[in-house]
């Protein structure tokens, strides 16, 4: 086995490849770690504090520091599943979980293939968590069909280049939609991101609520609940929209339809969308 460090992270001790800890771009072989995501792990541990729940599927494990954090970290006893399909990574997990004197599932598969195998099934997760390299949008069906209702998905992105309006062309072929690139671009990211969520998981008649979301770094971050039915998917979809933002006067705003005119000075104007129009947050979840 490569090389590792143990290292403590939060009030967990992990396991760890020491490259990662010393190059600028930690190795993406035989196992990946990024210490600089730390503080995407913290958030990720107070929120499900924050959220009731039990089950708990890191679907992207890799070397287990997100989930062996949300076993050892949250108030109440967590039932963590930890999915790779690097056996040598999963190896390192639990170990991870070890020393920490926690028992958790570890299972050797693709994350979809797993994922998908918890269709239809009366044991889904209430947690489930997409972390991959690049976007998420190949996973955000499985993972909103593996969680169960009322439990919660989270999700991150690192293609922010795309999202950010760097690749326009890109983020309307990956998500179905149009970004802007101006100085809210972030928050804009945000919502194109959930609204791909949001049309994705209508597909299966489930409706999302979004309860937290960030920008940082290099990726962006969505949490959002899930609520299966029908009539929840269209009350979902009642939140897409666009935003538009006039360049002459300031102006900014959101609406159904994209605006063609700026309604304060009658310019031009520029619209990012269709995205998620609602409310990023759950106040009684990020206070």
């Amino acid at each position: 086995m490569s090389s590792l460090r143990r290292i403590v992270e939060g009030r967990t001790t992990l396991f760890v490849p020491a490259a990662s800890l010393t190059r600028s771009e930690p190795p993406t072989t035989p196992f990946f770690f990024n210490p600089a995501a730390g503080v995407n792990r913290d958030i990720s541990v107070a929120i499900s504090e924050a959220v009731r729940g039990v089950t708990f599927c890191d679907s992207l494990a890799g070397v287990g520091a997100r989930g062996v954090r949300v076993a050892n970290e949250l108030s109440r006893r967590m039932n963590v599943t930890m999915v790779d399909f690097n056996p040598s990574a999963l190896r390192v997990a639990e170990r991870s979980a070890r020393a920490n004197s926690l028992r958790c599932d570890f299972v050797k598969s693709e994350a979809n293939t797993y994922l998908f195998s918890r269709f239809g099934r009366d044991s889904k997760f209430d947690f489930v968590d997409i972390d991959p390299f690049g976007t998420p949008v190949p996973y955000i069906q499985g993972a909103f069909g593996a969680a169960a209702d009322g439990g919660v998905v989270s999700l991150t992105s690192t293609d922010t280049a795309v999202l950010c309006g760097v690749y326009p062309e890109v983020c309307r072929r990956r998500y179905s939609s149009l970004p802007l690139k101006n100085e809210f671009k972030h928050e804009t990211a945000l919502r194109i991101l959930l609204n791909a969520c949001r049309r994705i998981a209508g597909m299966n008649d489930i409706g999302i609520e979004p309860i937290a979301a960030h920008s940082t770094r290099h990726y962006l971050r969505v949490y959002a609940r899930v609520r299966l039915g029908a009539a929840q998917a269209d009350r979902s979809r009642a939140q897409e929209g666009f935003i538009s933002s006039c360049e002459r006067c300031g102006e900014r705003g959101s609406s159904s339809l994209p605006m063609v005119k700026c309604d304060g000075c009658g310019a031009g104007i520029l619209s990012a969308g269709p995205l998620w129009i609602g409310p990023l947050t759950d106040p009684r979840v990020v206070s």
